[in-house]
């Protein structure tokens, strides 16, 4: 039997759509012949009328913005401007949503205040993003919104969560904010949902609107619907015409079922013409960096850095007749209370990184950090595997392949100092550090499970870090160190790139040098100094 084509396509101009449906009339009824809808006709007829991304100039944008991105962030922001501030990024994790969003809002700085509302455990990473990259803008003009009881009359930016934003709507509404980013936009994907109801009538209000997900519907298109009609409320006349066209939608005795998808291709071209720009990792491969480090400030809400037991720890390690291994104790005593400080907060944020279909590693020292990350991944029944330091060689490699080969097992759980060496894991592209550790070598090591042979994409690395803690002074010292490394040459990596917040008083210089002291021993400093000693 000779093979033949089941289907053929043809391009045509949308100019010539009915010319080609006139000449087409003579073929019914053999042939059946379907006019795209009016509003479909209209989409694409309206594209021509766009200013073209290549036409925008960024002149004028602050040139710490500009000169850091990429360039297929550049055509972003372009894309961005050309659609007058109304757009989608809908980029793969990790190629810089928030920089674009960022652009784009720069350049309309004239028209703020603005709005961001986004996860609350990244609420404060976007403040350091903001005054980071907009340079105009003061810290003291940024309010990011922690309760229902915080104020922000005055503010340039007002940074929320979700949650906050549904119980303060119509508050948020008044405020009339002109600019409006909302990162994880998948968020308001239902039409019931409070988020939904509360965001719709403040990115219609809003004259420019920003939405940001690398997964903009998770499962189906439906869940589009509301995204889309956030940013141009024009674009489709209804969601059952939308549904219809676009979600298989079918009408059954008990009402429609819009649970399908059609026609995904012609969703495609007309919403990346009108409003969405996605790129995926592998498309932009070449122009990304192999490593990509960034902090996330740990919502200080959910930090219990106000404990008696902290500030007994913070309290102990100021003293100045420490000696050897009292000072020891003391300062791996403010470590372990920092692990616990951070628990609930860092929980939070593995929660929300649950939700996508991404694999990642979450290093940790403590095992009580260890033991909430798997009550996290259990409660969330999200499969996991857990590396530490009571793993016996033969179970770690049993671990390691069922991390490699099994789809469904999404986290590996592991002890910085117990798995930064001797595994590869290369069916995550994501690193997550649940805490810090003084020795930027062990840290780099721990990185490398990843960023190894094999691994075909851009690895990315996040240190979650808690202001009010042992953070504090640990960050700064891995920073320091490793640059002094990299500077004599014994080492290619670099922490200096990624943006730090921290300060150290004058009156703390001690327990910066505490750090120090264990930041030149290679040994695990957790362990009893029975037989080591450290230099004072």
């Amino acid at each position: 039997m000779y093979g033949y084509a089941v289907s053929r396509k043809w391009n045509f101009s949308i100019d010539e759509h009915d010319k080609l449906v006139a000449a087409l009339n003579p073929l019914r009824p053999s042939v059946c012949i379907s006019p795209l809808p009016q509003f479909v006709r209209k989409a694409l007829k309206s594209v021509s009328q766009q200013v073209p991304a290549s036409c925008v100039d960024l002149f004028g944008l602050e040139p710490r913005l500009l000169d850091a991105l990429m360039p297929f962030q550049h055509d972003g922001v372009c894309f961005g401007i050309s659609r007058g501030g109304r757009v989608m990024f809908a980029d793969d994790m990790g190629l810089g949503k928030t920089i674009q969003a960022l652009g784009v809002a720069a350049y309309y700085r004239k028209e703020w205040p603005m709005l961001v509302v986004t996860p609350s455990s990244v609420r404060y990473s976007w403040a350091n993003a903001i005054e980071r990259w907009v340079g105009s803008v003061n810290t003291a003009d940024i309010t990011v919104v922690g309760s229902g009881r915080d104020h922000f009359d005055g503010a340039e930016v007002v940074i929320m969560s979700y949650d906050l934003l549904s119980r303060r709507a119509k508050e948020i509404l008044d405020h009339n904010f002109r600019v409006v980013i909302l990162d994880e936009s998948h968020m308001i994907k239902s039409f019931k949902a409070a988020r939904y109801k509360a965001a719709s009538p403040i990115m219609k209000n809003a004259k420019r609107v920003m939405l940001l997900s690398g997964t903009p519907a998770l499962s189906r298109p439906s869940e589009l619907y509301t995204q889309i009609s956030g940013i141009d409320r024009s674009l489709f006349p209804s969601f059952q015409d939308y549904g219809v066209r676009y979600c298989a939608g079918k009408q059954h005795p008990w009402g429609w079922d819009f649970s399908g998808s059609s026609n995904m291709e012609e969703l495609q071209i007309i919403l990346e013409s009108k409003l969405m720009i996605r790129r995926l990792k592998s498309q932009v491969l070449h122009q990304l960096p192999a490593k990509q480090r960034t902090t996330v400030i740990l919502d200080p809400t959910s930090v219990q850095s106000g404990t008696k037991a902290m500030e007994a720890a913070a309290r102990q390690l100021g003293l100045k007749t420490l000696k050897g291994a009292e000072k020891h104790g003391a300062l791996i005593q403010f470590f372990a209370e920092t692990a616990c400080a951070k628990l609930k907060a860092v929980s939070e944020y593995i929660k929300e990184l649950l939700e996508s279909d991404k694999k990642f590693l979450v290093f940790a020292h403590h095992r009580v950090m260890m033991d909430k990350l798997c009550d996290t991944c259990d409660n969330a029944n999200c499969r996991y595997i857990r590396i530490d330091g009571k793993t016996t060689g033969e179970l770690k490699q049993n671990l390691v392949t069922k991390f490699q080969t099994c789809d469904d097992v999404r986290i590996a759980i592991l002890s910085i100092t117990a798995a930064n060496a001797g595994i590869t894991l290369t069916a995550a592209h994501l690193v997550v550090f649940a805490e810090l550790f003084w020795n930027p070598g062990i840290l780099v090591q721990a990185e490398d499970r990843v960023h190894r042979i094999g691994q075909e994409d851009c690895v990315m690395v996040q240190y979650l870090v808690a202001k009010g803690t042992a953070d504090d002074y640990i960050w700064p010292l891995v920073q320091s160190k490793l640059e002094v490394l990299s500077k004599a040459g014994l080492s290619k990596d670099s922490f200096s790139i990624v943006d730090s917040t921290y300060q150290k008083g004058s009156q703390q210089e001690s327990i910066m040098n505490y750090f120090n002291e264990l930041g030149d021993n290679n040994e695990d400093p957790t362990e009893e100094p029975s037989t080591k000693k450290l230099k004072v």
